[in-house]
């Protein structure tokens, strides 16, 4: 027996017919069975008894916009038990319009079963974790290599792959569109990775390190572009999926830090200028920290003293013990050794509770001055 015939009569085929104006026309015995239905009970029924909503705008755009050679193929289908259990299909078939009105629709269904309970798991699991990541307050996103990189080429070719082979975002969450200052209405995940990861020095050296680390590092800082085109410092915790050598795609989080590196800029400049104006004072300025260690020299003290001599010099003001914001007469070896009177003032400065550094002002001595007391 042929062993189509011997399948069509020991598995008899889920099949159905439809019309565009959205009527049952035929149902095999098969499907009526596998919906809970009685044979013909459904016949010149609409097609909304049996499936559901998003089906029927499946079939309904299907009749609208008809395939050329009548043929349909790996349509995604639900139908509706009569017990309202969901039974999900796969179906392929022929939708006659060219010598029929109205056009019919003849499908031939295979119930995915397990792989469907498998399918229907994994969505529910993508919904939950996407509902989670649109959520959460941290900026997470994931790229995409449409081109997979090849990691086994030289860093340099790596980082041009990177950079160079097609790329998509496949998923931003709302919270790395707040950090880009993405308009509402503007979806992240359509853009292009090029426009908010440039290739540029900085972000080339992002890559480096990621390939130094196999591809898995926390707060590596790149330099994006926010939506405006101004220039976004963040922070990335970086993971990626790579297969054979083939680097797939990369995901992370990101830490917007532009705000705290203004702030450190402002204060090294802060700081910068600060020396620029110890560094004009005439007289040798020496810092000392809690620790009776050296913390800070001005340009008067290197040119008297040495760069070097900051320790022995703190040791020897210690070691005579003067009284505090007074001035007081005392040798000490200058750059070249060679003893000298200076007049030293010493200030305790709290730096935050319970810290304390020191401030020593030397003035060459012109003649033994007495120790007296200075005011303010």
């Amino acid at each position: 027996m042929d062993i189509l015939n011997l399948l069509a009569k020991k598995a008899q085929p889920l099949a159905s017919t439809i019309s565009a104006d959205g009527q049952l026309l035929s149902l095999s015995a098969s499907l009526s069975d596998q919906l809970g239905y009685a044979p013909e009970a459904l016949l010149t029924q609409p097609i909304e008894r049996i499936f559901s909503v998003e089906s029927v705008r499946t079939l309904q755009s299907l009749f609208a916009n008809p395939p050329a050679d009548e043929h349909v193929q790996s349509l995604e289908l639900t139908l509706i038990r009569h017990n309202g259990g969901l039974l999900h299909v796969v179906a392929s078939g022929l939708l006659e319009w060219r010598r029929v009105q109205p056009a019919r629709l003849h499908l031939l269904k295979i119930p995915l079963g397990t792989l469907g309970h498998r399918l229907r798991e994994m969505q529910n699991a993508n919904e939950v974790m996407s509902q989670m990541l649109q959520s959460a307050k941290v900026a997470y996103w994931c790229i995409e290599f449409a081109e997979a990189v090849d990691i086994n080429n030289s860093p340099d070719e790596i980082v041009r792959q990177v950079f160079e082979n097609d790329s998509h975002w496949r998923m931003c969450n709302r919270a790395m569109a707040e950090v880009y200052e993405m308009p509402s209405d503007v979806d992240f995940n359509h853009q292009p990775v090029r426009l908010y990861w440039p290739r540029s020095p900085a972000n080339e050296e992002f890559v480096r390190r990621l390939i130094e680390s196999g591809f898995s590092v926390d707060c590596a800082l790149s330099v994006d572009r926010r939506h405006d085109g101004s220039p976004a410092y963040v922070e990335n915790d970086v993971r990626a999926t790579i297969i054979n050598g083939q680097l797939l795609r990369m995901w992370g989080s990101i830490r917007d830090v532009s705000q705290e590196l203004r702030m450190q800029h402002d204060a090294e400049q802060r700081i910068d200028a600060l020396r620029r104006v110890f560094d004009a004072v005439p007289d040798a300025v020496l810092v000392i920290d809690e620790h009776l260690q050296p913390q800070w020299r001005n340009a008067a003290f290197e040119d008297t003293f040495g760069i070097t001599h900051g320790a022995g010099i703190a040791r020897l003001l210690l070691g005579s013990a003067l009284p505090e914001r007074t001035w007081h007469n005392l040798p000490l070896p200058d750059l070249n050794g060679r003893d000298r009177n200076f007049n030293v003032h010493c200030s305790r400065i709290l730096i935050r509770d319970g810290v304390a550094w020191k401030v020593a002002v030397f003035r060459e001595s012109q003649g033994v001055r007495h120790v007296e007391e200075l005011h303010p």
